[in-house]
């Protein structure tokens, strides 16, 4: 399915195309962290050319997970809604974008 989203500002907007059965939710203390709750949700896209930013520049803050592999995460500068998650460095990425900012395309 084709999604597209923004950030609450509106300032970042994405598109990108979506398996819903990919949707996962994390309660690891990380991303209680980042999300400042119990839980964060996220979609996952496997392929680069699957996710897209349309307009505005994610900042993108590097994090070491647990076990000392760096994780990128991207939000907005505006209002620091959460963008996405994915990989560091070269290759093919997966990008988890958060949920709740991203609506389905009909």
């Amino acid at each position: 399915m084709k999604i597209d989203g923004s950030c609450h500002c509106g300032y970042i907007t994405y598109s990108a195309d979506a398996d819903p059965e990919r949707t996962s939710i994390c309660h690891c203390t990380d991303c209680q962290a980042l999300s400042g709750t119990r839980v964060s949700t996220s979609r996952s896209r496997r392929l680069m050319h699957a996710f897209r930013v349309l307009t505005g520049e994610p900042t993108v803050y590097i994090r070491l997970r647990r076990g000392g592999a760096k994780r990128a995460q991207a939000f907005c500068p505006r209002c620091g809604s959460s963008i996405y998650a994915t990989s560091v460095g070269d290759g093919p990425k997966v990008y988890n974008p958060a949920c709740g900012q991203d609506r389905a395309q009909a």
